[in-house]
């Protein structure tokens, strides 16, 4: 067998196997956040800010990663393990807010009186815009842990203030949905 060949298919088989950890693990943190809202009976009580959010742009610098890396000793591969493990943190977070919020949606839908083709329209598209920078962001993480590529969160994070903003403009009886209490 060609050497050129046997590297393709390590790198093939590599890539295949990623995307499946990837997938099963959006996959399994929906899961455990559906049970998770079935069991408190709805959205958290709390605000839903993405605010918090911006955070996660800053968490897995490169600068930061270039800075610990001169210092002697092993900071930075300590730096990037746990940057990493709370950047998870805030992207189930993120997920499990988006998805609360996509639910009041679709409940506001769905007890509206009139019919709203397009908001309904609207909401499976996001939920699929959504989903697919999801994975494209899994994707770049798992690349980032092995020391190729950065992370970009800017784009799921304007995605999800855009579904936000189209939702308030949807529908106009709807108070802020990030803001109500629920």
């Amino acid at each position: 067998m060609n050497p050129w060949t046997a590297v393709a298919w390590m790198i093939t088989t590599g890539s295949v196997v990623g995307l499946a950890v990837a997938v099963t693990r959006m996959w399994f943190g929906s899961r455990e956040h559906g049970a998770v809202e079935q069991s408190r009976g709805g959205p958290a009580d709390s605000d839903l800010s993405f605010a918090r959010y911006q955070v996660m742009e800053r968490l897995l610098s490169p600068r930061d990663l270039q800075f610990l890396a001169s210092l002697p000793g092993k900071p930075a591969r300590n730096w990037k393990r746990e940057s990493l493990r709370i950047f998870r943190v805030y992207l189930d977070e993120l997920t499990n807010d988006f998805q609360a919020l996509h639910g009041h949606a679709r409940r506001m839908v769905a007890e509206s009186h009139t019919e709203s083709p397009e908001l309904a329209a609207a909401l499976v598209r996001q939920q699929v815009v959504f989903f697919r920078a999801r994975l494209a962001l899994e994707v770049r993480l798992l690349l980032f842990a092995l020391g190729w590529g950065s992370v970009e969160v800017a784009p799921l994070l304007q995605m999800v203030e855009a579904m936000r903003l189209d939702l308030g403009r949807l529908v106009p009886e709807a108070v802020d949905p990030l803001t109500t209490t629920f």
